[in-house]
Formats: C-alpha cells, sequence, structure tokens
C-alpha cells in the first residue's frame, strides 16, 4: 500500500501572497503616477500643413439654399380702413337703439345693452369667419356707447335711483 501524498507547505515565491488578489498584482519598481508614457512620437506634418496651406479640416460646410427664405405674413391682416368701417357700422347700430328708446333712462340703458350684446356676437362671428378689422371696430364702437349708458347709471346712482331694475 501506498501512502497517502501529504499537503505540502506553499512555497515562498517572488510575488506570492497568502491571499491571492488582495495585494493586486506584483509591481516591479516604484508605483508610476501620471499619465502612460507616449509610445510613438508626434506624426509628421502634412505636406499641405508642411507648406502652411489650409487643410480644410474645420472648414465649414457650404449649404446651399434652393429656395428662398420664407415670409411669414397675416393670412388676413388688420387694415385701418376696415376698422374704421366697423366703427362706423357699429355707432350707426348703436345709434339706431339709441333713437329708437325716446322714453326713460331705464329704457335706454336696457336698449343699449342689448344692442351692445348683439354688436358683440356680430364682432365675435366677423372676427371668427369675417373680415377682423371690421371686428375690431365695431367691438370697439360698441363698447363705447356700453359705456355711455354706465355712466348714465353710475350719475344715476350716485343719486340714489337704480336703473337697471
Amino acid at each position: 500500500m501506498t501512502a497517502a501524498p501529504q499537503a505540502t507547505a506553499p512555497q515562498a515565491t517572488a510575488g506570492w501572497t497568502p491571499w491571492p488578489g488582495a495585494m493586486g498584482p506584483q509591481v516591479m519598481g516604484p508605483p508610476v503616477v501620471g499619465p502612460p508614457p507616449r509610445l510613438s512620437t508626434a506624426r509628421p506634418p502634412t505636406p499641405a500643413a508642411a507648406y502652411g496651406a489650409w487643410q480644410g479640416a474645420l472648414r465649414p460646410p457650404v449649404f446651399k439654399v434652393s429656395q428662398p427664405r420664407p415670409m411669414y405674413r397675416e393670412p388676413l391682416p388688420v387694415r385701418a380702413q376696415m376698422v374704421a368701417a366697423g366703427a362706423a357700422a357699429g355707432a350707426g347700430w348703436m345709434l339706431l337703439f339709441g333713437l329708437l328708446m325716446t322714453g326713460s333712462a331705464r329704457g335706454y340703458v336696457w336698449i343699449t345693452i342689448v344692442a351692445g350684446l348683439l354688436a358683440w356676437a356680430a364682432a365675435a362671428i366677423l372676427a371668427r369667419f369675417g373680415d377682423r378689422g371690421v371686428a375690431v371696430g365695431v367691438a370697439a364702437s360698441s363698447g363705447v356707447a356700453l359705456a355711455v349708458a354706465g355712466i348714465l347709471v353710475a350719475y344715476r346712482l350716485a343719486g340714489g335711483d337704480w336703473l337697471l331694475w
């Protein structure tokens, strides 16, 4: 019978540690701090660079534009003539309703409120589907007429009379 081989103690060799990986790989000499050494010298300049010519590496690309720059314009611009026409139409509308009411101040205020709401509805329809310049004029002139009616209500309220009830 042969005897079982005995476990032998590890041999002390260079770079060997009792715990593999605990100390990292064996480094020969002092540790190197800093960037790695250059393995090659600088590249020789190209023939164009040697003569000082522009290499074209940093030249921006040439953009060929086949069409002129787009011009963004308002499809339905508001013109001063149309605003004036709308203001005249709105003033005529409010004047017509004001002349219809020749009775009391209460009747004038109520008919002006109704005419102003109708004018603003017409201005909203014109702004959406028609000429926006006319809509601006109608809204402005009816707003001025409603402001006059509001001033009349405030004046009478200061005297102790509420016109709207």
